[in-house]
């Protein structure tokens, strides 16, 4: 049985002080400062979870698990952690939380026997290494993801309480690259379905998958894209020339509707008819 009661549950590590912990869902540790890792990651863990590919054989409560993971954790954990503002807030909470718990000099109550060890030899090289150790398995089993987090929020909840966090006045001064927030689609699930579908040759099965995803996106010009790419197959020539045309309004770079469009609208090539030459290898001719 998957442990779905406990999916809003973890109380170990920077959650018993009632933080969210952020860098624990996502597996990263609180010295990352560049975005693209974030993004990197965020996009990782996305194609890891999407609950029709990455578990098309399992039951169906491990792909509600693994799709409430991805909407309930990884997501909000990924909007906060990209967003400048919103991560200096976060880490402007870090530091006040470690400089209260080492005035106050208490113990945590650690179950990760590395974040036991942490607290007796705490480094920073130390700290990394512990936290990739475990970060690098996180997610390989949906029923252990969430005492994964915990055992990575123990680590963060040492890391804040015994470094002297200089850190944190470096990322709450770093901005990251100007590289647009990716938007996730609200019929990403649809358009990878449509695209197993589309790679089997199964079109009605792509097709009621993209007509699902059109009702729930209807601005996405890859989806229009595949639509063609359907109907074409499906010899309708008509209605794919107006998914590639529709395709081309909303993003005039999309690649998929301007490699079809093309082949659709070029006049046909004249055949050049072969001259026929008399004798052996034309030799006789006059």
């Amino acid at each position: 049985m998957f442990k779905q009661i406990r999916l809003f549950k973890i109380n170990r590590g920077l959650y018993t002080h009632k933080v969210t912990d952020h860098y624990a869902v996502l597996g990263l540790p609180l010295t990352t400062m560049d975005g693209e890792k974030f993004r990197n990651r965020y996009l990782q863990l996305a194609r890891l979870l999407h609950p029709d590919l990455a578990h098309a054989n399992a039951g169906a409560a491990e792909t509600d698990l693994a799709e409430k993971y991805l909407a309930k954790l990884v997501n909000p954990a990924y909007k906060v952690l990209y967003s400048d503002h919103d991560r200096k807030e976060h880490l402007a909470t870090l530091r006040l939380l470690g400089q209260r718990l080492k005035f106050k000099g208490d113990t945590p109550d650690l179950q990760c026997e590395l974040a036991k060890k942490l607290l007796k030899y705490s480094h920073e090289n130390t700290y990394v290494k512990y936290f990739e150790e475990i970060a690098n398995h996180q997610y390989d089993s949906l029923d252990l993801v969430l005492d994964r987090i915990a055992d990575l929020s123990e680590l963060n909840l040492v890391y804040v309480m015994t470094q002297e966090l200089d850190f944190l006045d470096n990322f709450t001064n770093f901005s990251p690259p100007t590289v647009e927030l990716p938007k996730v689609s609200p019929a990403y699930r649809n358009l990878q379905m449509a695209e197993v579908f589309i790679n089997k040759k199964q079109w009605s099965e792509a097709l009621k998958e993209l007509k699902n995803g059109e009702k729930l996106d209807p601005d996405n010009a890859s989806l229009f894209a595949q639509l063609g790419v359907v109907y074409l197959n499906q010899n309708v020539t008509i209605m794919a020339k107006n998914s590639f045309q529709k395709a081309l309004k909303l993003d005039p770079k999309e690649p998929t509707a301007l490699k079809y469009i093309k082949q659709m609208t070029s006049p046909p090539q004249p055949t050049k008819k072969v001259e026929k030459k008399g004798g052996f290898f034309g030799w006789g001719k006059k």
